[in-house]
């Protein structure tokens, strides 16, 4: 499993399992990372890099695409102590293969409220006024 997760501005965060879920209306996502919360936060703020959101496998195919998500909520957190893989097991029990705990992000995202897309399109709607120079 090695899964990332690429944002439209072509950043890439490896996708712990299970580390995408999501609804009409939101998306979790739990990533490794070592970047600070506060600068993680500050890419997902962004809208433009999250209007489209890629689930790729290692040799870049996509596997899922998840729009307009543009809205970052809460929580968002960083967990220092996460379960990356779990331990692996052979036919008699024993453990083959360690658990592996990392660093990982966990937020959400949604789509805009109504109110936005209302304001957004005023704002486009005033600005075609004015443009034209149509009285409103």
């Amino acid at each position: 499993m090695n899964e990332k997760l690429r944002l439209k501005n072509n950043k890439e965060y490896p996708l712990v399992i299970g580390g995408t879920s999501s609804t009409p209306s939101t998306l979790r996502l739990i990533f490794q990372t070592g970047d600070p919360l506060e600068d993680i936060v500050a890419v997902f703020a962004d809208p433009e890099a999250t209007a489209q959101i890629k689930t790729i496998n290692e040799d870049g195919s996509t596997l899922a695409v998840y729009d307009g998500y543009t809205v970052l909520g809460n929580p968002k957190a960083i967990d220092d102590h996460y379960l990356i893989t779990p331990e692996q097991y052979d036919a008699d029990g024993a453990v083959t293969t360690e658990a592996v705990y990392g660093r990982v992000a966990l937020l959400t995202l949604s789509q805009p409220g109504v109110e936005a897309k209302v304001d957004q399109n005023r704002a486009d709607i005033d600005f075609l006024a004015i443009m034209t120079g149509t009285d409103l």
